[in-house]
Order: structure tokens, then sequence, then C-alpha cells
């Protein structure tokens, strides 16, 4: 029996890969854009010219020029007038206080919610100088505080 020892033709397979992607890539580029030429085709030839519409389109021109009084004119006067001769669409201030009154009350809820937190800030300072001076803030928790700050903070609050 005879066996092939040659080495496997890489180059050869790799050419032939490269090939193939490129050809099959570029025939879907060709591909869809027949598709969309067949298509617009199709679309075309099928949505005839819209008598109807140009009919409709005629009819609507024949009354606006055939009026007593032309579109053109009717323009042209409406321009000539101006906003201030037509009071029906001119602005009026409002009358309505409703929203005035509401956002006053908004206003005195903020004020009233600012007073409590300030009432609720006051009472931890109380409690703070109610505390007696053996409590520091190292025995509460502060990592940064140094015996002479929480002596000085401890001296501060409570005179002797």
């Amino acid at each position: 029996m005879a066996t092939d020892n040659s080495p496997p033709r890489i180059r050869l397979i790799m050419v032939m890969a490269f090939g193939t992607v490129g050809t099959l890539f570029v025939l879907k580029f060709v591909f869809d854009s027949y598709f969309t030429f067949m298509f617009e085709g199709e679309a075309k030839a099928k949505i005839a010219a819209p008598a109807e519409l140009a009919k409709l389109h005629e009819e609507e021109t024949k009354k606006l020029t055939g009026s007593p009084i032309p579109i053109d004119k009717a323009m042209g006067e409406l321009a000539s007038k101006g906003r201030e001769s037509s009071t029906l669409i001119a602005p009026q201030p409002s009358q309505d206080d409703g929203p005035l009154t509401g956002w006053s009350q908004g206003l005195r809820a903020k004020a009233a919610a600012k007073a409590g937190e300030g009432a609720a800030n006051d009472a931890p300072k109380k409690a703070d100088a109610a505390t007696p001076p053996s409590t520091t803030s190292a025995q509460v928790g502060d990592a940064g505080a140094t015996p002479q700050k929480t002596a000085e903070a401890a001296d501060a609050g409570h005179p002797h």
C-alpha cells in the first residue's frame, strides 16, 4: 500500500477559502441591488398615475378660484388688517386666581417644613449640650479625634 506523506497544501486551501468568501460577499451585494431594482420597478408599475387625485385637485382649485372672493384676495385682506383688528383671537389676561392660591399654599407648606427641620436640627444640639463631660468623641467612635481635641470639645460645651 502506498501512502501520501506530502505536507498539506495550506497556501492553496487559504487562497480557495478567501476567494470563496470574497465571491459570496460580492454576490450578496449584487443580489440585493438586483432585488431592489426589480421590486421598485414592480411597485412603479402597480402604482398608476392617481387620476382620481388629480381630478380632486382640479375641483378644489376651481372652488378656490371660482368663489365670489378669490383666495388670493381674501388672504391679502386678512394680511392687511393684521391681528389687532380681530378681538376674537386677541390674547386676553386670565381672571382665574386658583393657581395663585394653590401656589401660595405650596410656599407656606415649604416654609413650615423648613421651620420644622430647623427645630429638629436644634434638638440634637441641645441634647449634646446636656451630655456629661466624660463622654468624648473618641469614646463615641471618632477614630480621627485626638485626646487633646476631645478634651477641648468637652470643655467648650460645659462651663466650669
